[in-house]
């Protein structure tokens, strides 16, 4: 393995726009947020924000921790694969081998999360998939918001494809065996969809360890859960964008965790 250690500047970028600034603090606070919630995996999974008017993307050097990421160590990373920022280090291929088609085929689509938690992972290896068993399974947009995908180590072109695929017209993607891709307009958006998913697929494994020990489960009834989608699809009391929780999220961090924005 080829290892490096970059040497960022800690100031901002030359050349960076304000949008793109502004980017990178979302960014950042994305990484930071996960920490806090305790919905990281070590240095791996990755996370990426399109550049507001740029063919490309930003995401942190493949080996940072969550904590570590910061809206200036970020690195753009140009759809032609052009490292912006090499002084910040080198990117997880992953992260722009499936950032750049998703970022072309969806123009409403600004950020992509990928995660796998615990949870997640549990529910991944499950073929029935994501239950409706929670609050939480409404607050993703049930079912028909999740496509499903095989496990690949290798952004093989046929994968690439097959995600697409997967992911036409899903706010989120599991993968079998590994984890999941979520979707967003905005960084709150995706964190929300992110933060929820994990919490419904805790929850159904809490449910099928009660089952196990005889419990009799109540899953959401089908008609009750177009019902409640469509009440909240209209509520005029809360969005479920997540613009609310992001905006209190980002609160948070500037007192608890000011250095993202640095």
């Amino acid at each position: 393995m080829n290892i490096m250690t970059p040497t960022p500047t800690g100031q901002r970028p030359a050349n960076c726009s304000d949008a793109e600034w502004e980017a990178r603090c979302e960014l950042a606070a994305i990484y930071n947020a996960l920490v806090k919630y305790r919905l990281t995996d070590v240095t791996n999974q990755w996370h990426a924000i399109r550049v507001p008017g740029e063919d490309a993307l930003l995401t942190h050097h493949y080996g940072w921790m969550h904590e570590e990421v910061t809206a200036s160590n970020l690195i753009k990373v140009g759809f032609d694969r052009t490292n912006h920022n090499p002084e910040n280090g080198a990117p997880n291929p992953s992260a722009t081998e499936i950032g750049k088609p998703f970022f072309e085929a969806h123009p409403d689509m600004n950020c992509i999360m990928h995660i796998h938690t615990k949870a997640i992972m549990g529910v991944s290896a499950q073929k029935e998939g994501l239950q409706p068993l929670s609050q939480a399974y409404l607050m993703i947009g049930g079912g028909d918001a999740l496509g499903y995908t095989d496990y690949e180590f290798e952004c093989t072109d046929d994968f690439l494809n097959g995600l697409l695929k997967a992911g036409a017209g899903k706010k989120a993607i599991i993968e079998a065996w590994h984890g999941a891709f979520v979707f967003g307009a905005t960084a709150g958006e995706a964190f929300f969809r992110s933060f929820y998913l994990d919490q419904a697929c805790a929850v159904q494994l809490e449910v099928q360890k009660s089952a196990a020990g005889g419990a009799t489960i109540r899953a959401i009834p089908e008609q009750e859960i177009k019902r409640h989608l469509a009440d909240m699809s209209t509520s005029d009391c809360y969005g479920y964008e997540g613009e609310l929780e992001w905006l209190a999220i980002r609160r948070r961090l500037d007192v608890e965790a000011p250095h993202y924005t640095g």
